[in-house]
């Protein structure tokens, strides 16, 4: 009896420990994040970033600063919001997920673009590549620029 009681004593230490990790690694928040969000960084100009919601009805948010990405962003120069139609979302969903298959490119630069992509599409992911429009084919970086032109597209037409 004495040796059964320790066991269950340390079982339910064993237990409430391995309860407590699990609550410090999940996120409920993690479903309510944007399904992607998208920043440009030019190092002369105006930072933009684009924010998809995740559930209907479905919006794209558009945020450009008023500074130079390089250096200070300084404050927001212009918010907009547009209503995405179910088409709209299903074909920008479709974008990321190819999107989502990332090349292992290592290309470096000083000035330029640095274009960063996090998304709670599947699970959380987040890439950043530096001016992905300067040889584009040559680094597989095809659908990651065909969002961004997308993004940009749907934020233009409204």
């Amino acid at each position: 009896m004495k040796y059964f009681s320790i066991f269950l004593i340390l079982l339910s230490i064993v237990g409430c420990k391995s309860t407590r990790n699990t609550i410090e690694y999940t996120d409920p928040g993690f479903y309510l994040k944007p399904v992607l969000k998208m920043k440009v960084v030019p190092t002369f100009s105006n930072p933009v970033i684009y924010e998809v919601t995740r559930h209907k009805p479905y919006q794209l948010i558009t945020t450009t600063y008023e500074g130079a990405g390089g250096y200070d962003w300084k404050g927001i120069k212009s918010k907009k919001r547009i209503e995405l139609t179910e088409e709209q979302y299903s074909k920008l969903v479709s974008k990321l997920e190819k999107t989502l298959v990332f090349p292992k490119d290592k290309t470096l630069g000083m000035d330029g673009d640095t274009w960063m992509l996090e998304s709670s599409l599947y699970q959380y992911t987040a890439v950043a590549y530096w001016e992905p429009e300067y040889q584009t084919d040559k680094r597989g970086l095809e659908d990651f620029v065909r969002l961004k032109s997308y993004l940009e597209q749907l934020s233009s037409d409204k």
